[in-house]
Order: structure tokens, then sequence, then C-alpha cells
């Protein structure tokens, strides 16, 4: 009984200072994932929002503290501009939907990671961050895909199915999500955009649907375009078939009047009229 009353203070002491190995060690696996899952997910959106926050404020930093939907809610470090404070409201509630993808169906280490790199390809996400230069786009996203890979690695598969096991009933497996939320049909709400931000989205690629892609009816440069040909194609003729011969015609006959002009002394010159007939006595003495 003596034992007994001095090990109890001592097991105290241990759970407070060691909750965390004796949790693990208490909690199941799969609790234990769901909680690593909802923990990344918060982790991913504070990034996110600290990095679209820094940038938009120069002067000021997102606090480190906000790390959970209800802090972030109640945050309100946005001065004057409620068109971005509008829009970081609405994507923190569309972000804590993420969390409703993972733990209902497959719970497995493939579904873990699934689940958290859809997270970067949300569309709430790519329009969140869309104002951000390419290079600080890219640098966030490979950050965050660091934060899965850490989650990842404490993730517990000891429940795990065997994949052989997997495949065989795979098909009976509903989807992680089917019970999740209709993501956010409507737009987020964008605050006034930089000028490079305003610039990329310029000229960022639009997907269009098979019937989009189909090509459009011609327009007036078309029609321009080919009016100038034919007039050109007609031209062309009407200088081949009218202006050429003529010109050969005329020049033909004035190469025939320098020719008639042209002295020949074998041809008798002509005696102008009133003119006396030359003798010719010296032919007929000769015949």
């Amino acid at each position: 009984m003596l034992r007994l009353r001095l090990l109890f203070p001592v097991f105290f002491l241990l759970c407070v200072a060691f909750p965390g190995p004796l949790r693990a060690q208490t909690e199941a696996p799969a609790v234990a994932n769901k909680r690593l899952f909802d923990r990344t997910v918060d982790e991913l959106n504070f990034r996110t929002m600290e990095t679209v926050y820094d940038k938009s404020f120069t002067r000021s930093k997102f606090p480190v503290a906000l790390r959970s939907h209800s802090a972030r809610r109640q945050f309100d470090g946005f001065g004057a501009n409620t068109d971005l404070k509008k829009l970081f409201q609405n994507y923190n509630d569309a972000s804590e939907r993420f969390k409703n993808r993972f733990g209902k169906g497959r719970t497995d280490l493939v579904e873990f990671e699934k689940q958290l790199r859809s997270i970067l390809l949300d569309k709430n996400f790519e329009f969140f961050i869309h104002n951000l230069p390419r290079d600080e786009r890219v640098a966030l996203i490979r950050a965050e895909e660091r934060v899965i890979k850490q989650a990842a690695a404490q993730f517990n598969a000891s429940e795990d199915p065997a994949p052989e096991d997997l495949a065989a009933d795979g098909a009976a497996v509903p989807p992680a999500d089917a019970g999740a939320e209709p993501p956010v049909t409507a737009p987020i709400e964008d605050p006034t955009p930089q000028p490079e931000a305003r610039a990329e989205s310029a000229t960022a690629p639009v997907i269009r649907s098979p019937e989009a892609a189909a090509p459009s009816h011609h327009d007036w440069l078309d029609y321009l375009t080919l009016l100038l040909a034919a007039g050109s194609t007609c031209m062309l003729a009407h200088m081949l078939l009218n202006v050429l011969p003529d010109l050969r015609a005329r020049l033909d006959g004035l190469a025939e009047e320098l020719e008639e002009q042209r002295p020949d002394p074998s041809r008798p010159k002509r005696r102008p009229a009133g003119a006396l007939p030359e003798d010719r006595y010296e032919d007929e003495d000769a015949n």
C-alpha cells in the first residue's frame, strides 16, 4: 500500500512532464492520424495566409499565434482594407472544410498524403495566392510540400491494410470525401490587385470547353485580307491580258516607224515635186 502511494506521485509527474508520448500510446492510431491531419491543415492554411498578408502589408507581419481557424477569424489587422479582410475571412472558412477530406472511408497513408496535396490544387487556394509573384507562389508551394512530407513521416501506418488487400477491395471502399461539404461555388472576392499580379492574370491561359474551342466566325480583318487578295489577282490578270499586249503593239509600231525613217542607200531618192527629170545621156550612149 505504501509503495502504491509512492508510485502515484511519480506517475502523475510523468503525465505532466511527457503528455505527448503517453497520449500517443493510449490513443488509437486512426484518431492520432486524424488529429495529425487537422493540425497539418491548420499549418498549411496559416502559411498561406501569412505569405499573402506579408505581401499585402510590407510594414506589418501576420501574427505567429494565428494557427487555428477561430484565432484567424478574430484577427482584425487589415486597417481600412475591407476587401482584403473579407477575402481572408472567406478563405479561412473555405480552408477549414479541408479537414473533412480525411477521416471517412480510406484512412491509410496514401489517402493521407493525397488529401493534403489536393489542398495545393484547390481552386480557392489557387485564387487566394494568384496575386503573388510567380517566384513567391512557387516558394510557398514548395514550403507547404515539405510540411506535407513531415506530416507523412509522423503518420502511424500500423493499421493500414496490405497493398494486395487494398487493391482487391479498393472498389468497395467509399471515397474519403464522399461526405465532405461541397466546395465553394462563388469565387472569393479579390482585393485590389497589384500591377504585376494584374499583368500575370491577363496573360494566364484560359481553359475552355470543346464548344468554346470551336473556330469562331470570320471577322472584318479576314474579309479585308480576302478582298485585297482578290484585287491583286484581278490587277495582275489585267496587266497580263491588256496592258502588256497593248504596250508590245506600241513598241512594234514605233520600231516600224524608226525603220522607215532610216535612210536606205539602195533605194532611189525621191525627187521633190516640180523638179525636172535627170538626164540619161550616158546611159543612151552606152546602149
